[in-house]
């Protein structure tokens, strides 16, 4: 028992440490290799370094010799995933990492991870921390119910992190999870739990029909959001950002202004309130998460606000927000032929489109026309929703110089079909299969469901984040000004 304690004092005492110090970014490797493939095996994976203050995925495809790699700046030990085989693989890493992915294609059917080897730094911590997750997100979940007060949401919060970590407690044991696994995992768990309480973040009180903004239970000492030990987990920039969020809307008039797409004077009475959170890494990631939200809208917008970078804690933090400026005034991917793009005829069927970069052939199909994007997901309920707004744009607009362009990702060929006829969706149809999906998610930076974007008239991308449909003023607004140019 004393042994087992000391191991936890120094594994805590180490990652203490390590928080203390100025952020220093390293390149974390992972390669992978598969084995024993066949036609019907992936070829293609996503990776989610899920460092919080670079926003885009990336992704690699096997090569003949059936091997693929990728790497991402990293700051944060912390975990990270990657998309293979309808799995998402978990990895604990600290920066400067190389880890090794063995695929074993003649098992990647079967139950669980046995078609996977992980080797390298901190392997044995990854396998662990790997399947305590898929355990973990496999068995618990929890559905909270609207709150009377903001301590009866507090009280079940408490109690439902009381039988997660009874629950690991058990499972920690039978598995004889490493110290720092069985910490990382304790906190994954405080901000998963938040997670599936971010829906009553906003709550209508059933009387006085009024707002609430639940933000205060979120900011309670019981989450420790301003320790940087926090960011260990992939859940804990969620909690920062629905706490901000929630915070920012107290003041109705950056939502006026918004509307109004006065960006700037929003972004000034939002930062007042930010900048009352404690200076902090987490801090950090409020003020940049919510600025480089507005970058989309206004990519000249950091220039306008007075002493920003004053605001941030560490300097690597502020120019993280500067490197996603250069993009946001600059947006532009380096394309690469994907194959397995598929395109929906007025007849229902399919014709295949052979291995082409989809922004060129796009530009080239619909010549002369500004392109809108909608990648979507048949089973994101927001893409879905988004979805219902488009009929009374379009009476709106003159659709003889916009072309709307429906990509669906990360979806079975037959519930695409089943879509398209169900909802009638109008517009040019495209389906890209599983690898093909993997490969444009990473090379066209897709931060999740649903995303659009705007190819101008010339077929060059204008943005990455264009408006959602649900955003009309400003969709309209955007649009009608390239219609203009």
């Amino acid at each position: 028992m004393i042994r087992k304690l000391s191991a936890l004092l120094v594994a805590g005492l180490c990652f203490a440490t390590a928080f203390s110090q100025q952020l220093i970014p390293k390149k974390v490797t992972i390669t992978a290799s598969l084995e024993h493939a066949d036609s019907s095996s992936p070829r293609a994976m996503v990776f989610n370094f899920l460092n919080p203050f670079i926003r885009n995925r990336k992704s690699a495809a096997f090569d003949e010799h059936n091997r693929l790699a990728s790497s991402e700046e990293m700051i944060f030990t912390q975990n990270m995933t990657i998309m293979y085989n309808d799995r998402f693989i978990n990895l604990l890493v600290k920066p400067g990492d190389s880890v090794h992915l063995s695929v074993d294609g003649a098992l990647l059917k079967t139950p669980g991870f046995q078609w996977l080897t992980i080797s390298g730094n901190n392997a044995e911590a990854s396998k662990q921390v790997n399947l305590w997750h898929y355990y973990f997100s496999t068995h618990f979940t929890k559905t909270f119910q609207p709150p009377v007060s903001i301590k009866t949401m507090l009280d079940s919060v408490k109690t439902v992190y009381r039988q997660c970590t009874t629950a690991l407690d058990s499972y920690a044991a039978v598995n004889h999870l490493l110290p720092e696994v069985k910490q990382w995992a304790i906190n994954d768990i405080r901000y998963t739990i938040s997670y599936w309480a971010s829906d009553h973040l906003t709550t209508q009180d059933s009387v006085t029909k009024q707002i609430r903004y639940d933000h205060p239970l979120f900011a309670d000492v019981f989450f420790d959001q301003y320790s940087p030990k926090g960011f260990a987990s992939m859940m804990f920039p969620y909690h920062l950002s629905n706490y901000a969020s929630t915070l920012v809307k107290t003041d109705s008039n950056i939502s006026r202004l918004q509307q109004q797409m006065q960006y700037r004077e929003a972004a000034e009475r939002a930062l007042k309130l930010l900048s009352k959170e404690k200076k902090s890494l987490s801090r950090d990631y409020m003020l940049f998460n919510f600025l480089s939200g507005y970058l989309a809208k206004s990519p000249e917008i950091l220039d306008s606000l007075a002493n920003l970078e004053q605001l941030f804690s560490d300097k690597l933090t502020y120019q993280y927000l500067r490197k996603a400026e250069v993009f946001a005034r600059n947006p532009s991917f380096s394309e690469r032929p994907i194959a397995g793009l598929s395109y929906l005829n007025n007849d229902v069927s399919e014709t295949d489109i052979p291995s082409v970069g989809i922004f060129q052939y796009l530009a080239n199909r619909y010549r002369g026309k500004i392109i809108y994007l909608d990648i979507y997901a048949t089973w994101c309920v927001p893409c879905l929703q988004e979805m219902e707004y488009m009929p009374a744009l379009k009476a709106r607009l003159d659709t003889s110089k916009i072309t709307f362009v429906n990509l669906c990702i990360q979806s079975e060929a037959d519930n695409w079909k089943a879509l398209v006829k169900k909802k009638n969706l109008q517009g040019e149809n495209y389906f890209l299969g599983e690898d093909a999906s993997k490969m444009f998610m990473g090379m066209y930076r897709i931060e999740g469901f649903p995303t659009y974007m705007l190819l101008n008239k010339n077929g060059l991308l204008q943005t990455a984040r264009a408006p959602r449909p649900s955003e009309q003023p400003v969709f309209l607004k955007v649009i009608n000004d390239l219609i203009g140019q």
